[in-house]
């Protein structure tokens, strides 16, 4: 049988456009034009169901595919295949195609297994559909550890630049160790704190926010916009957890860095003697850690599958003392 991911017996999270994969709405593109061609860009968009079906085929076609010299082409063409939050494979069209079309062997046992399929981070998806058995069970995905989804907003970094797959995100490790929805708004080279953005971000339902846009915001807009951006929700949602985060690739720019920080900080202490209760702060100089930290870029900034992976387990322990705390 052929299934399209807008199928009301599969879980797709990530997406804010109705029937389509575009992670912001029409009227929030209209207000940020900017973020109109990376809006469309999937971002590691998370298709998740279960069935017993013994084959998967799947059908993908794309009108954009980036070409990035520090970057793989899986990343910005191709899926990652999870079977019972375990990876199996990344199917991915070959260079100069925007077309794939791939059958595979998903369950010889004929068991109910979950499955994940994390899109692309970089370029467009135009059309999806998958074929199942005829006679298989399919149901959506439904559990999450956390009610609502965690939203996650920054710079290419949080899209996921430049991961070697698309479930080697930060995002997605988080998504996939957590088994939790999360909706990401990394804007690579665009994420600037403006009023629109949070605005929308306040209209959204979340569990929690984790706010890291500074890779985008040279000191003196990130003093303008931070604590706004910050004050804008909380109004919304005075007890919304919110993670405020600091670059990761502290030594790119030390002084820049510094002052950026500082700022961020600023906007968390500020909260604090305010008596703000759901507050955080991950600081970004002990991501990488201090063992082979030279290790966890492509390019001095942005993270590789080391990089990532001690992101997601950074966050990961600020994430459910958060959420433990707001119970």
């Amino acid at each position: 049988m052929k299934v399209t991911a807008f199928d009301e017996r599969v879980t797709l999270t990530g997406n804010a456009g109705k029937n389509s994969f575009q992670r912001l709405p029409d009227e929030v593109i209209e207000k940020l034009p900017h973020l109109k061609g990376l809006a469309f860009n999937t971002s590691g968009i998370r298709l998740s169901f279960y069935t017993d079906s013994r084959k998967m085929g799947i059908f993908s076609r794309q009108s954009t595919i980036p070409t990035y010299s520090h970057m793989p082409r899986i990343s910005m063409s191709g899926y990652d295949l999870y079977i019972d939050k375990k990876f199996v494979q990344y199917l991915c069209p070959s260079y100069g195609e925007n077309e794939y079309t791939a059958e595979l062997e998903l369950n010889q046992k004929n068991e109910k297994i979950l499955v994940d399929l994390y899109f692309p981070l970089y370029g467009d998806v135009e059309a999806f559909e998958m074929t199942l058995d005829d006679d298989c069970l399919l149901e959506p995905n439904t559990y999450s550890l956390y009610d609502k989804q965690i939203v996650f907003y920054g710079s290419s970094i949080t899209q996921g630049g430049c991961a070697s797959r698309n479930g080697l995100s930060y995002v997605n490790m988080l998504s996939t160790m957590l088994d939790t929805r999360v909706y990401n708004l990394g804007f690579s080279g665009n994420a600037k704190g403006e009023r629109e953005m949070a605005e929308y971000i306040s209209s959204l339902d979340m569990s929690l926010l984790v706010y890291d846009y500074d890779h985008n915001a040279g000191p003196a807009h990130l003093a303008m916009t931070h604590d706004p951006f910050f004050t804008l929700i909380r109004k919304k949602h005075p007890k919304l957890p919110v993670i405020f985060a600091s670059r990761c690739d502290f030594e790119k720019d030390t002084l820049e860095s510094t002052k950026n920080r500082r700022i961020i900080m600023q906007t968390y202490l500020e909260a604090l003697n305010d008596g703000d209760q759901h507050v955080y702060f991950v600081d970004g100089r002990e991501m990488f850690k201090d063992e082979e930290r030279e290790m966890c870029t492509v390019d001095n900034c942005h993270p590789n599958t080391l990089g990532f992976y001690r992101m997601a387990k950074t966050f990961i322990k600020t994430i459910k003392q958060a959420m433990e705390e707001s119970l």
